[in-house]
Order: structure tokens, then sequence, then C-alpha cells
């Protein structure tokens, strides 16, 4: 079973996307922000990371970049990454496909496209 670290400061969305994942047969493990997605990191292993673009404190272009920095001193394997954003910001956007994430989704999604995205993150690493 594949486990997703899904990190999202809005709770519907946390909540939404949690459910769509596990009925879709897939682990989830959840985290309000990047520190608390760090901690995380830290303590288990992931298959995938979905993570929000923006957020209080670090964004997710900060977020992601620590995660592959702690997984890097720690010894643990890459993890494929996704970001959601619910907003058109051409740098972020730019930045996130520089750092080869596997997705970038803008929300509301298309339920099968994002479910599809995720299967071939997991599929590709």
């Amino acid at each position: 079973m594949n486990k997703i670290l899904l990190i999202d400061d809005d709770d519907l969305i946390l909540k939404s996307v949690e459910n769509l994942l596990k009925n879709q047969g897939y682990q989830v493990v959840l985290a309000t922000d990047g520190f608390e997605a760090l901690e995380r990191v830290k303590d288990l292993d992931f298959d995938l990371i979905i993570c929000d673009m923006r957020m209080p404190g670090m964004n997710g272009i900060e977020t992601v970049q620590n995660i592959r920095q702690e997984l890097g001193k720690s010894g643990k394997k890459n993890v494929a990454e996704i970001f959601l954003t619910g907003y058109a910001e051409q740098d972020l956007e730019k930045q996130a496909r520089q750092m080869k994430v596997k997705g970038y989704i803008y929300k509301p999604f298309d339920l099968k496209e994002f479910l599809l995205t995720i299967r071939r993150a997991l599929e590709n690493g």
C-alpha cells in the first residue's frame, strides 16, 4: 500500500483529499504546514508527497526543498512530489517545474485527472 504525505493548511482540503485517497486504497498521513511535514518525514517513509503551494510560515517550494534536504541527510530515498495550488502564479509554477516535481495541479481539480497524476507519480517515482 502506497503511503502519501498530504500537506495543506486548509482543513477542508485535507479532509476531502484524505477521504478521496483512502477510498482509492492509499495510506494517508496529514500535515498542516511545512514544519509539521518535516517532522513526519523524519519519522516515516513515504511514496509520494502532495503539497499545497501557499501556506503560512513555509510555502510549498520551501517545504519540498527542506524535505529533500532532510531525506538526503538521513539517507532516505527521494520521494515523488506533486504541488496543489488555488492560484495561477507563474513564478511559483516555473520554480516547481525546475525542481522536476511530478505534477502541478490547480484547485479545484478534476478527480480523474488528480488520481491519474498520483498514479503516474507513484509509477515513475
